[in-house]
């Protein structure tokens, strides 16, 4: 494929990657943090020690963060242990380079975009056009601040995976449609094909906002193409692709309307706030959004953003009001733009496309920053376009070109700084903490590195300090026990008196509180440290926490699963009391009827009580819910065991 690439940006280009590179290089020496933990440290599948069909499919299949498993992302997780082990410097160093794949997938998008509109690939000077609205756009993009999470939030290689492969379907797509415009029609459609189809797949498969791609194609169409061509079978052919890519959700979503409705009211049960507080605050999160991207000040920004207000209604404060009216405003004038100024109309809604599955009724997190990844390349490339459409006059481009050169240099300066601050897992701790003092998650990771300090110091003062931070995360009143067990495990390995009421506290969020599924990962750690490390709770107390989670009405079926499988393991291997276990045990089994694990360990409980045939039975039926057969050599292992056990009886 050609794409046009004006020879003096190739320098520039070249000039740019590195640049990009530069600026993140501290960052490189820095840890993992946040979701890094539950989504690949404790991922055991990600561990590929062999590239064997069976474990390369284990670590692809082992994503838990979205309906389509994200596949893709985790394959490449699994690359990087494969080669690296868990070294976060090349975990971070491959989300730079795939950052920087993504900028040149946004060059030749945004070059074949312009082209388009431009509708002269003939005329030098409009060729020009393009590269240079490229190179800009592309350039800004690559080094600007908002992006910092998308780059050195490991995990987060999610999005940026999704989004390469998003502009990748979408420069495969308007070269193709470009090519139809100029009577090639088995070629473009070729490549038409190849960006709804394999392209678009990868995307989706890497995080599920890959599937706005289809979308954002689509509104370059509307915008720019209308469907015309003089070729009768290629209209038809994109006005039936894009009629499915349209109506064939609809129809999904129709059939499944409950499911939706269901999934939807769930996941607000997870979250501190309501569907419509969501709906009210997000106009305020996507202003807060654009003034980053105009403005990127450093102590703005960060990984945690749960200190964001929350609106209740609109008139709750004058904001809630205006930001609705600026973003309904904003909207409009990407509608009315369309006929006199498309390549303003494309921006616009691009961005709110990009943010039309993360900013609007699905019950996700209030505020992240790498969201803003895929959509901020509509309001850049806008800029960009109309920056530089006027005619070229020497000194009118020499100070174009030094605006360009200021912008590129502010935006890098900011970005290194906050690289620099992602250096050390410490300071970067610190600067959230100073820079979201509300904010429980910035308080709770600042309570866990005092910890993680005190266990290589062992001095008081930075127990204290621990204990000090995780109390303010703690005093939030929310339903998250997270600060109250670390505060329990801190006590003990500090060996002091937990402070008074702490177990009382937790109960009682587990009880009352909203159903978090993520609160059984604390009390999971909490009971593993009662029953092998350091922990010296009482019996009764733990019995008390998860009991607290079955007496929640409104806790899931997977929260109750697990709450009975903690209860089991602690009574019959703590307690040695396999009877007060076993029925909790069968619970979870039945709870989770699919979980290997849960069938495995009543297998094991049954083989103690020496019911074999018993065990037996639970191995034949882990074995029906192994449909890929990834579990197969642990589950001949178990059934090796239970054939000895068999063997010894008959002798």
């Amino acid at each position: 494929m050609k794409f046009t690439f004006f020879p003096t940006s190739r320098w520039a280009a070249l000039l740019i990657m590195a640049l990009t590179l530069l600026i993140y290089i501290p960052g490189l020496y820095g840890d993992f943090e946040f979701d890094d933990g539950v989504n690949i440290l404790d991922n055991s599948a990600i561990k590929v020690e062999t590239l064997s069909l069976d474990r390369v499919l284990t670590a692809a299949l082992s994503g838990k963060s979205g309906p389509l498993g994200r596949s893709i992302s985790m394959l490449s997780f699994a690359s990087n242990y494969y080669f690296t082990e868990f070294e976060p410097f090349f975990f971070k160093l491959t989300n730079v380079f795939i950052h920087i794949f993504a900028g040149f997938s946004v060059y030749m998008f945004i070059n074949q975009l312009t082209l388009a509109l431009d509708k002269s690939a003939d005329n030098p000077g409009k060729r020009r056009h393009a590269s240079v609205v490229a190179l800009t756009t592309a350039g800004i993009w690559l080094v600007h601040p908002l992006n910092v999470t998308s780059v050195l939030y490991v995990v987060q290689r999610m999005t940026s995976l999704a989004a390469l492969f998003t502009f990748l379907a979408l420069a495969l797509y308007i070269y193709g449609r470009r090519q139809t415009v100029d009577g090639k029609y088995s070629r473009g459609i070729l490549l038409i094909l190849l960006a709804l189809g394999p392209v678009t797949a990868l995307a989706a498969l890497s995080k599920e906002s890959g599937a706005l791609a289809p979308y954002l194609i689509l509104c370059v169409e509307l915008i720019v193409f209308q469907f015309a061509s003089n070729h009768k079978p290629t209209r038809l052919l994109l006005i039936g692709l894009f009629s499915a890519i349209v109506f064939f959700p609809m129809l999904v979503g129709a059939l499944n309307f409950d499911r939706l409705a269901l999934y939807v009211t769930n996941g607000y049960m997870q979250r501190e706030f309501s569907l419509t507080d969501r709906l009210l605050t997000q106009p305020q999160v996507l202003v807060f959004y654009l003034r980053l991207l105009l403005l990127p000040v450093a102590s703005s920004m960060g990984i945690y953003h749960d200190d964001f207000a929350i609106s209740s209604s609109l008139t709750q404060t004058p904001s809630t009001l205006l930001s609705a009216g600026a973003i309904l405003v904003l909207f409009a004038v990407g509608i009315l733009a369309i006929r006199k100024m498309p390549a303003l109309a494309v921006g616009i809604l691009w961005f709110f496309i990009g943010h039309s599955i993360e900013s609007t009724f699905i019950p996700l997190e209030m505020v992240h920053e790498h969201r803003n990844y895929l959509p901020i390349v509509g309001p850049i490339f806008a800029t960009a376009y109309y920056f530089w459409r006027v005619d070229f006059n020497v000194v009118a481009v020499r100070a174009k070109w030094c605006i360009v050169a200021a912008t590129l240099a502010v935006f890098s300066a900011v970005t290194y700084e906050r690289s620099v601050e992602w250096s050390n897992l410490v300071d970067h701790a610190a600067i959230e903490v100073n820079n979201h003092p509300n904010s429980d998650r910035a308080n709770y990771s600042m309570g866990r590195i005092y910890g993680m300090l005190y266990n290589n110091e062992k001095k008081t003062e930075l127990a204290e300090l621990s204990d000090h931070y995780l109390a303010l995360a703690q005093a939030s009143g929310g339903s998250s026990i997270y600060p109250i067990t670390a505060r329990l495990q801190l006590a003990y390995k500090a060996r002091v008196s937990p402070a008074p009421g702490l177990v009382e506290a937790a109960a009682k969020r587990l009880q009352y509180g909203r159903p978090w599924e993520a609160n059984m990962v604390a009390l999971n750690s909490l009971v593993n440290c009662q029953m092998t490390q350091y922990c010296r709770l009482a019996d009764a107390d733990i019995a008390t926490l998860l009991l607290a989670v079955l007496a929640n009405s409104s806790a899931s079926t997977k929260m109750k699963g697990t709450a009975h499988s903690l209860l089991g393991g602690y009574y019959a291997i703590k307690l040695e009391n396999i009877e007060l276990g076993l029925p909790h045990i069968k619970a979870a089994v039945d709870a989770e009827p699919d979980r290997i694990e849960y069938r495995l360990d009543l297998m094991r409980l049954y083989e103690v009580q020496g019911n074999l045939v018993a065990a037996g039975e639970e191995l034949k039926a882990a074995r029906t819910f192994d449909k890929w057969g990834l579990q197969k050599l642990r589950l001949d292992e178990e059934d090796a065991l239970l054939e000895r056990a068999l063997n010894a009886r008959a002798k």
